[in-house]
């Protein structure tokens, strides 16, 4: 579940006819045929576990999240935007990366702080910090590493703000290493926010596409009415249709007329199911 060159670490010793001493390959490759087969039979199937953790325990919004990448004159729509192709890859938070490493029981320290402590102390400028995060186990063995930066003027010149972004990019780019969970998240949200806004700044206000269909208020109170004669947990139904439209509605009066004749022929599936 570590970097690649702990197999070498949890590898069965190999004893070299010359020196009866058991030996450790320098290069995973070098080890017995059967060795190396259980070393990535044992991280696939690790593999396998974190992942269904990652995607049951971390929550949108809070552990990771998304950004309206298109830009205004392209979709005036910004965060309320339901077409999915129009936000980034989920981008991996800070909590998510505390989360993460605590259920591996692993710990972070960064080497290089000290360093700006020390620099701010003294009143030396800085116009950039480069801090190095390092990830622990048990042991206190070093298992990934990662490296975050912030420009001071990012931060208007306030060094301490700074040294947390810079500490945070670097937690969660070792996180990602450490897990080899860049095929699932980014980072650097933040960044593509703030060059989002900037873009957004010079564009004129654009009144929002009426075009865009909702059901009516007849139908939203047929809706409710069909949900209550047929004895279902609305909020059930209502987790049911987030899921289903990849959150594209929130609430039932927000559905367009092609869901909600979907969610309403599903009606009568779960009341049948229910019995």
């Amino acid at each position: 579940m570590y970097s690649s060159t702990q197999l070498v670490d949890q590898a069965k010793p190999v004893k070299n006819e010359h020196n009866p001493l058991p030996v450790i390959s320098a290069n995973p490759l070098d080890l017995p045929a059967d060795t190396f087969r259980e070393g990535l039979d044992r991280r696939r199937a690790n593999r396998a576990v974190l992942m269904a953790w990652v995607h049951d325990a971390l929550v949108e919004g809070i552990d990771y999240g998304r950004v309206h990448v298109v830009s205004r004159s392209k979709c005036h729509a910004g965060k309320d935007c339901r077409n999915p192709a129009h936000f980034s890859k989920p981008s991996l938070f800070k909590p998510g990366a505390e989360k993460i490493c605590g259920m591996l029981g692993l710990t972070v320290r960064y080497p290089t702080l000290p360093d700006y402590e020390k620099a701010a102390l003294t009143g030396a400028k800085l116009s950039q910090i480069i801090i190095r995060c390092e990830i622990l186990d048990p042991s206190g063995r070093v298992v990934a590493d990662g490296v975050g930066a912030r420009l001071l003027a990012q931060d208007y010149g306030d060094i301490n703000k700074a040294l947390k972004m810079a500490e945070k990019s670097a937690h969660i780019d070792a996180t990602l290493r450490m897990a080899g969970l860049s095929e699932v998240f980014t980072q650097d949200i933040e960044d593509m926010m703030q060059r989002r806004a900037e873009e957004n700044a010079q564009l004129p206000e654009i009144e929002p596409d009426s075009s865009v269909q909702r059901i009516t208020e007849d139908q939203h109170r047929q809706l409710e009415a069909r949900i209550e004669e047929l004895g279902l947990d609305r909020d059930r139904v209502k987790n049911w249709m987030i899921k289903a439209s990849k959150k594209r509605f929130a609430d039932f009066e927000e559905l367009d007329p092609e869901f909600y004749q979907v969610l309403y022929r599903k009606l009568d599936q779960f009341a049948r199911s229910a019995q």
